[in-house]
């Protein structure tokens, strides 16, 4: 980066030299040309009109005819010769070379032209050469050269130019070590990133980067790594409580099978005490099964959002599906069970079925015998909202902002055997992100809670999902089936 920062500099320090030397120069260049070219001309017109001069080589026995001219030019010299070359007059003893000022001299008359002669030495003069042709025969035609003595202005430029040459390495060479130092320092947090970086491991992700003297053009950076980390630590706090979850959840089956089979083992029974030993067995090996399947739906939904059959579902009509399903375990406990509103979507209709099936499964449990669970659909802007209101115990705003958390049981006396396998809700929410849509929960304890959908009009864009061996679009979803309505387990 310094070296970069350097380079830049010096491309940039040269440029402006170069621009200064040459707005130097064409200064210079224009002061000294426009005296010359004002006397060239004034000096032309007098050798056209002198009337008392009889012939050029007149001017040279009288010298002050034309030398006064170059009393207010001190530093000018003046040099006028015939056609054929003769020095006719010269205020100097300098002796211009002809070929100098011949190959300067334009072919008309009245034309100036403008060079620069340096002969050896430190001197150096800028040359205005002119033709004159002057009406009296006996003066003729000849050349009027000019001089002017340019030795120090060309001096100070070179010693610009010199100073320039010898300025510039070492403004960037400046320039490339204050580049360092300040590099070091603006970087310097992020060497601090980088350390971070290395302490971070699976077990450590408590790690966070200071932002007390982090300048603000790196703020945006550490907080986003400081946002990183902190997603990570959540992320392998989860996993971890998930995997504790699950272990638990997989241990209880596995233990009741376990102790149960050792105790019919242990002696010789009768056939029905078989018989029941194996279909208490089969409740168990059926939890386990819709453990493992629900398990799997979710991690699938979590890989794969794209593999869903998008189609227009009226949600009336599935509403009142599952009321029809639910009807019977409702009746029981005299819960009446209400749908209200119509809207259409576009959705995966399994998915969907899935996710109001355990809203409304869930809301039957948790229902007092007698009291009334509804289904209200309501149309927004931009999306439908299923809500689903038990006038249950309801939630308390702790478990209210985990109650979609896997495993999360709100009440963690009861029993696990209770037919339900905790992930309800959890798949309800899965199925929503993967609609681009979301679930939320209202709930007043003592009162009411309210489970809501919010689903998108609109299927999103989406890449075409590949064509399953059975000629069906989608993944293999494992649609294990829904909890047990005639249970209440704990949310």
């Amino acid at each position: 980066m310094s070296v970069l920062f350097a380079a830049a500099s010096a491309l940039v320090l040269t440029g402006i030299g170069v621009l200064l030397y040459e707005a130097l120069d064409d200064s210079l260049t224009t002061r000294q040309q426009r005296p010359l070219m004002a006397l060239s001309t004034v000096l032309q017109h007098m050798m056209d009109d002198l009337a008392d001069v009889p012939s050029l080589e007149y001017l040279g026995e009288q010298p002050g005819i034309v030398g006064h001219l170059l009393d207010s030019h001190p530093a000018m010299s003046l040099w006028i010769y015939g056609e054929d070359g003769r020095n006719l007059f010269a205020s100097s003893r300098t002796v211009v070379p002809k070929e100098e000022w011949e190959s300067l001299a334009a072919p008309e008359a009245r034309q100036v032209t403008m060079g620069l002669w340096q002969p050896a030495g430190q001197s150096a003069y800028r040359l205005a050469v002119a033709r004159f042709s002057s009406k009296r025969a006996e003066i003729g035609r000849g050349f009027i050269v000019l001089a002017m003595d340019v030795s120090e202005p060309l001096r100070i430029l070179k010693i610009f130019r010199r100073s320039v040459l010898i300025a510039v390495p070492v403004a960037v060479l400046i320039v490339g070590l204050i580049g360092v130092f300040i590099a070091r320092g603006v970087l310097r947090p992020l060497a601090r990133v980088a350390e971070s970086a290395r302490r971070v491991t699976a077990s450590q992700l408590n790690e966070r980067l200071d932002l007390t003297d982090v300048p603000s053009e790196l703020q945006d950076l550490a907080n986003s790594f400081n946002t990183m980390l902190a997603r990570l630590e959540d992320s392998f706090r989860r996993i971890s409580d998930f995997s504790a979850d699950l272990a638990h959840e997989l241990r209880t089956p596995l233990t009741s099978l376990l102790g149960r089979t050792r105790l019919v083992l242990s002696k010789r029974r009768s056939a029905d005490e078989y018989r029941e030993a194996l279909e208490l067995s089969v409740g168990e090996i059926e939890r386990l099964s819709a453990l493992v399947s629900d398990m799997l739906f979710l991690a699938q939904a979590d890989r794969a959002p794209a593999g869903l059959a998008y189609d227009r579902v009226d949600l009336r009509d599935q509403v009142n599906r599952l009321i029809e399903f639910f009807g019977m375990a409702a009746e029981e406990r005299q819960i009446a069970l209400e749908a209200r509103g119509h809207a259409m979507v576009f959705a995966d209709r399994a998915m969907l079925g899935r996710a109001l099936t355990n809203l409304l499964s869930n809301a039957i449990r948790h229902s007092p015998d007698g009291e009334r669970v509804d289904v209200v659909i309501e149309r927004g802007k931009s999306a439908v909202t299923v809500s689903v209101v038990d006038r249950g115990p309801g939630l308390s705003p702790a478990d209210a902002s985990r109650v979609f958390d896997r495993f999360y049981r709100t009440d963690p006396s009861r029993a696990r055997h209770s037919g339900g396998t905790g992930l309800g809700l959890a798949i309800a929410r899965s199925i929503m992100k993967m609609h681009g849509g979301d679930v939320s929960v209202k709930s007043e304890p003592g009162k009411s809670t309210v489970f809501t959908l919010s689903i998108p009009e609109r299927a999103p864009e989406v890449e075409t999902p590949p064509t399953t061996p059975a000629g069906t679009r989608g993944p293999a979803w494992p649609h294990a089936a829904p909890e047990n309505p005639f249970t209440s387990p704990p949310r």
